[in-house]
């Protein structure tokens, strides 16, 4: 499963070094309404501040140290454990250090599962390099929270 990842990002990389775009790496947090996930980013951005590239996300440790094993047992059937894909962002108000983006996450849950997420994110410049960022999204009908940290090459 990581394997198809791990080649996209590799693919992406290299087609992002060629065109002379800026690499986005990117480490984020997501609150959904079963548990917290955390998930991480690697994409290119261009001129125009279009956003693309791939992700991959997990529940997170906290969560799975938190829980005793009847706990998990009582967890949904298609309860996520992991979610890896592809994205997009296109910019919905641009300033000189604050953006917020339409984000449109797709890709496969738990090896099996389908699933396309949208998403508002707005970034904050704190640095020429480094940018914190927070989000309203959607997944299967709930509002998702995401805070994130982003690093521009």
């Amino acid at each position: 499963m990581k394997k198809p990842f791990l080649l996209v990002v590799f693919l992406l990389t290299l087609m992002g070094l060629a065109s002379g775009q800026e690499l986005v790496v990117k480490t984020y947090v997501e609150k959904t309404h079963m548990s917290p996930k955390t998930g991480t980013a690697i994409g290119f951005e261009n001129q125009y501040q279009w956003e693309y590239g791939a992700f991959f996300q997990e529940t997170s440790l906290v969560e799975s140290f938190m829980m005793s094993e009847a706990d998990k047992a009582a967890l949904p059937r298609h309860y996520e454990k992991e979610f890896y894909g592809l994205y997009f962002a296109v910019p919905v108000m641009l300033r000189e250090q604050f953006v917020v983006k339409a984000n449109v996450r797709t890709g496969v849950s738990n090896g099996e599962n389908f699933v396309i997420t949208p998403s508002l994110l707005a970034d904050y410049k704190l640095a020429e390099h480094i940018r914190v960022g927070m989000g309203l999204g959607s997944r299967a009908f709930r509002p998702t929270l995401q805070g994130s940290l982003s690093f521009v090459f």
